[in-house]
């Protein structure tokens, strides 16, 4: 089995289109495993840093190819659905698949994400 039995991982999505539409703006950043949250009506107080086994940022720096896949555009941080796979699907797959007790689920209000991350969106499965 894997050296740690539990991995957290948080995500950034695209924005939908209720987001667009109002004009949201995204006040996390990510770098590495470190996540930082920006409070837009405290900007002197700095942004508030979590650390996780992964942060992937899936908001922006991507292109769609000829078949609607997003891919990486240019040296961005983009996360693939494939990316997530790699690192979390693939590992709970091959210790299911050697007789463990697995779960992977996804945590969040209605609306965060948690079905993009997990299964995909359109062509992006």
């Amino acid at each position: 089995m894997g050296e740690e039995s539990l991995k957290v991982a948080v995500r950034v999505r695209p924005f939908n289109s209720r987001e667009k539409d109002r004009h949201a703006k995204c006040i996390i950043k990510m770098h590495d495993n470190m996540t930082m949250i920006m409070n837009p009506d405290t900007p002197n107080e700095g942004p508030k840093k979590f650390t996780f086994d992964y942060s992937y940022w899936s908001h922006d720096g991507f292109k769609e190819n000829a078949n609607g896949i997003l891919e990486k555009d240019g040296n961005t941080n983009y996360a693939s659905q494939q990316d997530v796979f790699d690192n979390l699907g693939q590992r709970v797959l091959d210790n299911a698949f050697e007789g463990y007790n697995c779960s992977l689920f996804a945590y969040g209000q209605t609306g965060s994400g948690k079905s993009y991350s997990m299964v995909g969106y359109g062509p992006n499965r």
